[in-house]
């Protein structure tokens, strides 16, 4: 993407993200990093003269409340509001961030 860091200091105040590895090319850019939100890791890099690549992404997190008050409060484009549609065991709603990464985000109930 365009940017990586923007989106990794994102990602560190939406998801508490932490850095594991990080490589970067000669002029500076990210090349990549890998992030650990809660128990899972993601890689993400700048480009690289390429159009940049978007891309959809799914995470459970411990309180989807907690979570979308930090996309709202960051600036990131709601796509669905925060339900829990019958027969759904999840709260979950979606947001587009900066770069124009799909994410939908969501907390098992007890149902």
């Amino acid at each position: 993407m365009d940017n990586a860091q923007n989106l990794v200091d994102l990602l560190k105040v939406i998801f508490s993200a932490t850095e594991l590895r990080k490589f970067e090319h000669e002029n500076g850019t990210i090349a990549p990093i890998e992030l650990k939100l809660d128990d899972s890791i993601i890689m993400i890099s700048n480009s690289t003269g390429n159009t940049a690549i978007s891309t959809m992404l799914h995470i459970h997190v411990p309180d989807v409340f907690k979570t979308f008050n930090l996309v709202m409060d960051n600036g990131c484009e709601i796509i669905e509001q925060l339900v829990n549609k019958p027969g759904d065991p999840d709260i979950r709603g979606a947001f587009m961030d900066f770069a124009g990464n799909y994410w939908a985000v969501s907390t098992q109930t007890n149902q």
